[in-house]
């Protein structure tokens, strides 16, 4: 078939759905799935023509190579010089050399996940974990779950169904994906009871409205927004002294979870989990995937008696970690048992230590090792971030590659730097493309050398 271009398309010129995979035939994809977007993409372009289009109209047997070229490939290695440490979009925390080791037990292999070998009889899946959750948090005990959204909707179902929620309107907090704590409650099946302001909240706004139907006071730490100005809020040492006198359970969302101290390594503070757990919170909860640099998961730790009932619910079944998260999450809890060593076994917390100086020695290798006459390269003092929801207002010092392209825009840049295997990410700024090192691996600086070298 002779192929056609822009408006010389007519519904007559389009292929048949045989001779589109006739096109394709060389991409290794099921039969099935190339015939399904080949129909896609047939009825796309019918639409296109009917309603006069031509501008997005391109080569079909093209457009459908890309497509299936990006289904083969749809989730690969995307170097990060977003200047976006813990990036949401990037799978959060990169994992370390050991956790991928880990995965080796799993190889071909069957695991004693529900098998207490003692005994021969079934075990917990969440024993696995416990002694270390235990030990890190300082808390009686602890469960896993595939997310921290999960952690928090099972402790409130498991505590608060169908009763009454105590928290401040001022952490009525939305984070990313649209995910709003009063949401959250609702799915819950708990009753949302707003007390004080957005700005302000003290201790008589919460014990006016305790009443029998009140069964949880929620505190939801800010990682993700700050207010300033004319505030008040009551700590969380003084909503557990509420608890106490009113004989209510306080639980703490602690959002990203820290589990050292973060202001050894240039960041503010972030209230520690054991910290949270020694002041007398009932039960606290925390994500695995971000400053602890595990995989996806929700850790639920507290008093054993709050677990136990937690533990009962049975919407933890669908809740349940699998086994390749539960020994994720165990290599992750081991890499802190070497508080010194934390830097070389929790990639995060290594990039948050890159020195300035190591930075801009790097950048300018990297500049020096460019060779493209379209490109104008300049090095660049930048601001990165620690990411998803952690310390936002808060920035740390980096260095970056400025770089402006002679015939393409910035956006054209970032297009083809983001087709490129691996792929890279940058973020614009007044038409450049900057390629922020804070979270680049030194191994990566090759890569973004060649891409540069070989873009026109």
């Amino acid at each position: 078939m002779t192929q056609k271009t822009g408006i010389d398309y007519k519904l007559s010129d389009l292929p048949s759905v045989d001779a589109l995979l006739n096109s394709v035939a060389d991409i290794e994809l099921p039969h099935i799935m190339k015939k399904n977007e080949a129909r896609k993409i047939l009825d796309e372009y019918r639409s296109f023509i009917m309603n006069i289009k031509p501008n997005q109209i391109k080569n079909i047997e093209t457009a459908l190579s890309l497509r299936l070229l990006y289904i083969e490939k749809s989730l690969r290695k995307v170097i990060n010089g977003t200047g976006v440490v813990i990036h949401t979009n990037l799978g959060r925390s990169p994992y370390s050399r050991d956790l991928c080791n880990a995965l080796d037990l799993l190889q071909d292999s069957y695991v004693n996940l529900e098998l207490d070998l003692s005994t021969g009889k079934r075990g917990s899946r969440h024993d696995h974990l416990r002694p270390w959750i235990q030990a890190i948090s300082q808390a009686e005990s602890g469960i896993l779950v595939n997310n921290n959204a999960a952690a928090v909707l099972l402790a409130l179902n498991s505590l608060a169904d169908k009763k009454e929620v105590l928290i401040s309107r001022g952490q009525l907090v939305e984070i990313g994906g649209s995910f709003r704590i009063p949401d959250i409650l609702k799915k819950a099946g708990s009753k949302l009871v707003e007390v004080g302001t957005t700005n302000r909240t003290h201790v008589h706004d919460y014990e006016s409205a305790i009443t029998p139907k009140t069964k949880l006071l929620l505190w939801v730490h800010s990682s993700n927004y700050r207010i300033s100005g004319y505030t008040k809020e009551v700590s969380i040492q003084q909503l557990i002294e509420i608890g106490k006198k009113y004989d209510l359970p306080v639980m703490a969302d602690l959002g990203s979870g820290a589990l050292i101290s973060t202001e050894k390594f240039g960041l503010q503070k972030e209230p520690l989990v054991s910290e949270i757990i020694n002041s007398g919170v009932d039960i606290v909860t925390f994500s695995v995937d971000k400053l602890l640099g595990g995989p996806q998961g929700g850790i639920i730790a507290g008093k054993q008696k709050y677990i136990q009932k937690i533990e009962k619910n049975h919407l933890l079944r669908a809740l349940r970690p699998d086994k390749a998260q539960i020994l994720l999450t165990l290599q992750s809890l081991r890499a802190y048992s070497k508080e010194q060593d934390i830097t070389s076994r929790v990639p995060v917390y290594r990039d948050f230590s890159q020195a300035i100086e190591t930075l801009r020695e790097r950048a300018l290798g990297i500049k020096s090792k460019i060779d493209n006459p379209l490109l104008m390269i300049e090095i660049i003092e930048t601001q990165a971030q620690v990411g998803s929801g952690a310390s936002p207002s808060e920035n740390m010092d980096s260095i970056g590659v400025r770089v402006q392209h002679s015939k393409l825009k910035a956006t054209g840049i970032s297009k083809k730097l983001r087709a490129n295997d691996p792929a890279i990410m940058g973020r614009i700024n007044e038409e450049a493309i900057i390629i922020d090192l804070k979270a680049v691996r030194a191994s990566e600086d090759t890569e973004i050398i060649q891409a540069f070298n070989t873009m026109v």
